[in-house]
């Protein structure tokens, strides 16, 4: 995949070099020359061919494929994604279903009422069978003012299932109803599920739990990496006051790539980018073996997972910043081999071309190198782009 991306000539080439601070300290990674060369696209295209790739992913073979589109439509999509969430709503996979539910309740697209009150019906042809996807259904009537079913997610907040215990915290926690505090706590009381725990947090804090927010912005220093990712994008979802000062440490001296990269995305989303966070995620989706093996050292190999996983958060982060070379940039990954990549890369796109509109030089006063069809000479400066000790 990255060899693909150096023949269209989009890669990023940066030459890392330690220095030494006032206290003998050094400082994390930093370079002196930074040199982008990715060709400019026509945005109409570029929106259009990240439309089509969602639609596609949507109508994949893979259940997997499937279900990460659906999760990035409605977003992405919002009301015109709506028939697309729709028909989903018959796929063979209950995830699949669930995902399409809880997209239709995102966007409240109110054609798919009446299917859905026939799937939340008990003992009838076409009824939901999936206890997953059965709280999704409800979660979307609720949303589409339809509350006739939702006193029965308080049962299942305690169901034996544990996958259906997740899916219940999660959508009482997009509902964000302050009667659900109490069920909520008991159900974390009783839990001995680390993950389930930790998602059971983050339900009560989206429901205003000011003890759980403060909970959550403690898992950004978690141990485990999609825990981190998870509060980081929890903390901005609900605009913690700790979002700039969490994330910026984050960004600085996290030892993950894949947490540096969603912590700069999260400022740029809060209106605090910067040159320096803007170089390390073009770097993170244009050079993500290279920074993965820098964060791991000699201790073992990113696997492709970790790679692309790198990858399509980078796309994400990009989107959040208002630099026209982001949306070249995310442009390349339509190209990707990974499905997962594709979708985060449409998803960015059609959320970035909004924010941009006309070509920019410069991020908060500060020049950044352009887009170029052809190399030119390159712009020194020393952004100091920050990796640290192996975790990832």
């Amino acid at each position: 995949m990255l060899a693909s991306l150096r023949k269209v000539s989009a890669y990023l080439l940066i030459s890392a070099f330690f220095a030494s601070t006032a206290g003998g300290c050094k400082l994390p990674w930093q370079s002196d020359v930074i040199v982008v060369d990715v060709p400019r696209v026509e945005r109409t295209r570029i929106r259009q061919d990240a439309i089509v790739a969602l639609r596609q992913a949507a109508g994949a073979d893979s259940a997997s494929t499937r279900f990460i589109a659906l999760e990035a439509i409605p977003s992405a999509l919002g009301a015109q994604g709506g028939a697309i969430c729709k028909q989903a709503l018959d796929d063979p996979s209950p995830e699949v279903r669930t995902a399409a539910a809880m997209g239709i309740g995102d966007i409240r697209y109110a054609p798919a009422k009446a299917k859905l009150q026939k799937m939340v019906m008990y003992k009838v042809e076409g009824a939901e069978r999936d206890a997953r996807a059965y709280c999704a259904v409800v979660y979307a009537l609720h949303q589409l003012g339809d509350e006739t079913h939702t006193t029965h997610l308080g049962s299942l907040l305690f169901d034996r299932e544990k996958e259906v215990r997740a899916t219940v915290a999660v959508v009482l926690g997009k509902m964000g109803l302050k009667a659900a505090i109490s069920p909520l706590k008991s159900a974390l009381a009783d839990e001995r599920d680390h993950d389930l725990k930790f998602e059971l947090t983050r339900a009560l804090a989206r429901c205003g739990d000011k003890s759980s927010l403060r909970r959550l912005e403690a898992h950004t220093r978690d141990q485990f990496v999609d825990e981190q990712i998870i509060a980081v994008k929890a903390m901005l979802e609900l605009r913690s006051p700790m979002c700039r000062t969490i994330f910026s440490s984050l960004a600085v001296n996290d030892k993950s790539p894949r947490v540096k990269t969603v912590a700069a995305g999260g400022l740029a989303a809060l209106g605090h980018e910067t040159p320096e966070l803007f170089s390390y995620c073009l770097r993170a989706a244009l050079e993500p073996q290279k920074l993965m093996e820098e964060a791991l050292g000699n201790r073992r190999k990113p696997t492709d997972k970790q790679i692309h996983f790198l990858q399509g958060l980078a796309a994400t982060a990009l989107g959040e910043f208002q630099h026209s070379q982001a949306i070249d940039v995310v442009g390349e990954l339509l190209k990707s081999s990974d499905p997962g990549v594709r979708v985060s890369a449409a998803a960015s796109i059609l959320a970035a071309i909004p924010k941009v509109s006309a070509p920019k030089q410069t991020v908060n006063g500060k020049k950044v190198q352009p887009a170029l069809q052809s190399r030119t000479k390159p712009v020194s400066r020393r952004p100091k782009l920050h990796t640290s000790g192996a975790k990832d």
